[in-house]
């Protein structure tokens, strides 16, 4: 059988080992074969095939017909690709679930060199940084407090379009751990549409903050988490989609200055979204202009 492996690389990056990838494969070629075929075709040895499709069966990529010999059909590509995706939710969902556990595993490890200086990670494009640092929020012990611009917004919708929607693992994560997580969207008469728009398509996750207040005065979006992480979002207007990197930094003192901002911004927000749809689009002379 010729393939083009090169083709199929994702899926290695999905979990698959090499035999699973190879007989996944080699089936979507015959529709409907048994392990012998398999065998032959994706060079796959007879000891491995069993347990390669008893997986994907199991995970839904296949499905297994109890004959004599048992036979194995394939899923039409679109339906394949739908159970994939499904798939890499679900474990991105659970390793967020189970992220609390492994921190604190972690944090249990002894030290061997203590150090005062902050520790910063940078993660580069909006993907990385929803996926990598946002998703931090979930091992929130005691509070959140987040500001968020248009920047934010067009990221997690983005990320949720393509199977992550890191608010709905916030939310479930919180109603477990019970920290507490307040924020104030920015907004301008431009972007009060779309703040409208995304409070809408996320009402699901928002309604269990909280607390929610609107703010006109636009700065620079931020999270603090625990008074000892800070992730500061970095957009610019010439880069594609906005948000191009993003930096976590562990520093209790970074943390303490950006909280005492964000109380003193939250007694000045509004507190009712009526309040934002005043705002005509376009107006001149509105909250940021």
């Amino acid at each position: 059988m010729r393939v083009a492996w090169a083709e199929f690389g994702l899926l290695d990056e999905a979990g698959f080992g090499s035999y699973e990838k190879r007989a996944l494969v080699a089936l979507a070629v015959h529709g409907v074969c048994d392990a012998a075929t398999l065998c032959r075709e994706a060079d796959v040895p007879t000891s491995k095939i069993y347990a390669a499709m008893e997986k994907l069966a199991r995970l839904g990529l296949i499905e297994l017909r109890r004959s004599r010999p048992v036979l194995y059909a394939a899923l039409p590509p679109e339906l394949l690709i739908d159970r994939l995706n499904a798939i890499a939710r679900e474990r991105a969902e659970a390793f967020a679930t189970a992220s609390a556990e492994l921190r604190a595993a972690f944090e249990k490890l002894p030290r061997r060199l203590k150090s005062s200086q902050a520790r910063v990670d940078l993660a580069l494009g909006a993907e990385s940084h929803v996926k990598r640092h946002l998703s931090r929020l979930a091992g929130a012990r005691r509070r959140i407090l987040s500001y968020l611009e248009n920047g934010d917004l067009a990221a997690i919708h983005a990320q949720r379009e393509q199977g992550f929607d890191v608010l709905k693992v916030l939310a479930r994560e919180r109603e477990q751990s019970g920290a507490e997580h307040r924020a104030i969207f920015g907004f301008d008469d431009r972007s009060a549409p779309a703040l409208l728009t995304f409070l809408r398509d996320f009402a699901a996750s928002t309604r269990n903050l909280t607390g929610v207040r609107y703010s006109g005065e636009m700065g620079h979006p931020f999270h603090v988490v625990d008074d000892d992480i800070v992730i500061l979002a970095l957009d610019h207007p010439f880069i594609g989609e906005g948000r191009f990197a993003s930096l976590l930094v562990q520093d209790a003192g970074l943390a303490a200055q950006l909280a005492h901002g964000f109380d003193q911004l939250w007694q000045r927000a509004l507190k009712n979204l009526r309040e934002i749809r005043a705002w005509p689009t376009g107006r001149k002379g509105g909250p940021g202009s």
